[in-house]
């Protein structure tokens, strides 16, 4: 028999777990997750990014800085703009852009950078769309 204490202590120790589960480049659209956590993560993603765009590299500079051409906003700069995503640090294993590739840039930070970036086919970009169109 738990307490509300205990059951309430676990919920907000597994809380944070399953948020930056959702929240991993490496996560996607999988049966892992019902749709409502999904929805869920990428609502509170969304409220919490300060850049979440999705768009097409126009170029790459020799330091792996990025221009990037904003197709879709969903938050920072309209559709038309250009966004210039700085390399990926050591921290994360980012792959650097190349010239036409398209992506999801959710950045949470001051400076977008290649490990803010997101494939097409991030669970995510379908709830930013979805919103969207609302």
């Amino acid at each position: 028999m738990t307490t509300p204490i205990l059951r309430w202590q676990t919920r907000t120790l597994f809380a944070p777990l399953l948020a930056m589960l959702a929240l991993s480049t490496d996560a996607n659209a999988c049966d892992c997750f019902p749709p409502e956590l999904r929805a869920r993560a990428a609502q509170d993603a969304l409220q919490s990014a300060r850049l979440a765009v999705y768009g097409r590299v126009l170029e790459v500079a020799a330091n792996g800085q990025a221009k990037l051409l904003v197709l879709e906003s969903f938050k920072g700069p309209g559709s038309g703009s250009a966004v210039q995503v700085m390399p990926g640090s050591g921290q994360c294993t980012a792959l650097p852009f190349s010239v036409g590739e398209e992506a999801l840039i959710l950045s949470f930070d001051a400076t977008a950078t290649a490990c803010d970036k997101h494939p097409p086919e991030y669970f995510m970009l379908e709830f930013f769309r979805a919103s969207a169109a609302k």
